[in-house]
C-alpha cells in the first residue's frame, strides 16, 4: 500500500504574473495548520519526499509545511506540476521511488481535485462529503492507494481516508 497527500497551495496575493504570486499572510497562517493537521494523521501519513509545482505560492506552502514534517527527507520542485491536470499528476506519481511509502504533492486546482476524483473510488464518507465542496487554499487530501508499486497508480485505484481545509 502507498499513501499520497495531495495538498492545494494556500492562498496567494496578486501578482502581474502568475507563476511569481507570494503567500499571503493569510497563506503562511494556512500552510501551517495544514501541515499540524497532516502531522496529526500519524506515522503512517508522515510523507518522506514531496513533489511540488515551481510556483512560488506552491513552493512557498511546501516550505511553511515542512516545519511540521519533519520527515520529509526529500522535496523536488518540477515544473511540470505548475497548472498540471491531473493525467500530468498522475504520470508523475507513476515515476515515484519505490522507497517511499507516503508522498506529499503540492500543486494546483483544477487538477488536484480531478486527481483525487479518478484515484479515489472509495472513501471515508465525512471525508467525501468535505471534498464535495471543493479543495480551497490549503486544502488537502489523503489517499490510501491498493498497490505495491507507484507505477501502478492508476484511476479507482485509491480510498480517500480524510479530508481537511485550512
Amino acid at each position: 500500500m502507498k499513501r499520497l497527500i495531495l495538498l492545494r497551495h494556500a492562498s496567494a496575493r496578486d501578482a502581474p504574473l502568475d507563476a511569481v504570486r507570494e503567500l499571503s499572510a493569510r497563506g503562511v497562517e494556512e500552510a501551517a495548520r495544514a501541515a499540524a493537521k497532516i502531522a496529526a494523521l500519524g506515522a503512517p501519513w508522515a510523507p518522506t519526499r514531496a513533489l511540488c509545482s515551481t510556483a512560488l505560492r506552491a513552493s512557498a506552502t511546501l516550505a511553511g509545511a515542512q516545519l511540521a514534517l519533519l520527515t520529509l527527507a526529500h522535496s523536488e520542485l518540477d515544473a511540470r506540476l505548475y497548472l498540471a491536470s491531473a493525467g500530468q499528476l498522475l504520470a508523475a506519481l507513476q515515476c515515484l521511488p519505490e522507497g517511499d511509502t507516503c508522498v506529499l504533492l503540492v500543486a494546483h486546482e483544477p487538477g488536484l481535485s480531478e486527481c483525487v476524483r479518478q484515484l479515489a473510488h472509495r472513501g471515508e464518507p465525512g471525508a467525501r462529503a468535505r471534498f464535495a465542496r471543493g479543495m480551497a487554499p490549503a486544502s488537502f487530501a489523503a489517499l490510501a492507494l491498493d498497490i505495491a508499486r507507484w507505477k501502478h497508480a492508476s484511476p479507482g485505484c485509491a480510498e480517500l481516508t480524510a479530508f481537511a481545509r485550512p
